[in-house]
């Protein structure tokens, strides 16, 4: 009798084990059914209001503000100017980019910031700032990131002001803040690892974006440990615990806007990978003259 008992306790421990298991799983399952369709929902949002936005412009003033603070801006050749307003103009509609500390210019950097974080996309969808959630900028320090210029996660982009006020008006020396940290947001959102591969793993183009990732990254260890210079300034070696890299197409992406011909010259593989999901061939680009 008591041995029937312990075997019906068993059962009924087995039982509810099985049945937590088998919940658990239909919730996390469908949490991350929750997550991919309101990303979706929102991707499809921002590519509609970008659809809206067609044929609208900035003011003369903004204009002005972006001629006098971002260094690319007389690089950019004219058939861009019309998808990068429109992009512009859709991004401070539905992102809200946050002063974290006082006494900041708040609109200048609002303006400053949309720009840049547009030119990335100029030629993709909004969609591909999907996830995007918050954009915090920090006069100098970012709380609980004090020696970091700038982070990034799948959601949330963090900017000092004092570092990126200090490069956004060069224009030509591969360290733009804004273009890394957003070149990190687009390298999270297809699956929320930053390894420098910014295609889903489903993607033709994953194995070969892999090949390329490895590939550069020697390259670019091997140069800087023999004390050259290159085009891809020497952090994009950075390389995590777990073996992904996640600085190479953040640092890759900057020089690609900024050094366009030099990376072309010594990087062609990534140079035409980033020409092709970017969209734009900045090696070719001249500067205009000034009126």
């Amino acid at each position: 009798m008591e041995f029937e008992i312990i075997l019906i306790i068993i059962g009924m421990l087995i039982a509810l084990i099985f049945l937590y298991r088998s919940t658990s799983g239909i919730q996390r399952s469908s949490n991350s059914n929750v997550d991919t369709e309101t990303s979706f929902n929102r991707g499809r949002v921002l590519n509609s209001a970008l659809v809206e936005a067609k044929g609208k412009s900035l003011t003369n003033e903004q204009i002005e503000i972006l001629q006098d603070e971002i260094g690319l801006f007389s690089w950019i050749p004219n058939d861009l100017l019309d998808p990068w307003q429109e992009r512009i103009i859709t991004f401070l509609d539905y992102f809200n980019i946050r002063p974290m500390s006082p006494g900041l210019p708040a609109e200048r950097i609002e303006l400053i910031v949309a720009a840049e974080a547009s030119l990335l996309i100029v030629q993709r969808p909004m969609a591909d700032y999907r996830h995007l959630s918050r954009i915090n900028i920090w006069a100098d320090k970012i709380d609980g990131h004090e020696e970091a210029r700038g982070t990034a996660t799948r959601n949330e982009i963090n900017l000092s002001w004092h570092y990126l006020k200090q490069h956004v008006g060069k224009g030509r020396d591969g360290h733009n803040l804004t273009l890394h940290e957003f070149a990190h947001l687009i390298d999270f959102a297809d699956d929320g690892v930053a390894q420098s591969i910014p295609v889903s793993s489903h993607s033709e183009n994953f194995k070969e974006w892999q090949e390329l990732v490895n590939e550069e990254h020697k390259k670019l260890m091997k140069a800087y440990e023999g004390g050259k210079n290159y085009s891809i300034r020497a952090y994009g070696g950075y390389e995590t615990i777990k073996g992904d890299k996640p600085e190479l197409f953040s640092c890759g992406t900057s020089a690609f806007f900024e050094r366009g011909s030099r990376l072309k010259r010594e990087c062609p593989k990534v140079y035409q990978a980033m020409k092709e999901f970017y969209g734009i061939d900045p090696a070719n680009w001249r500067k205009a003259k000034a009126k």
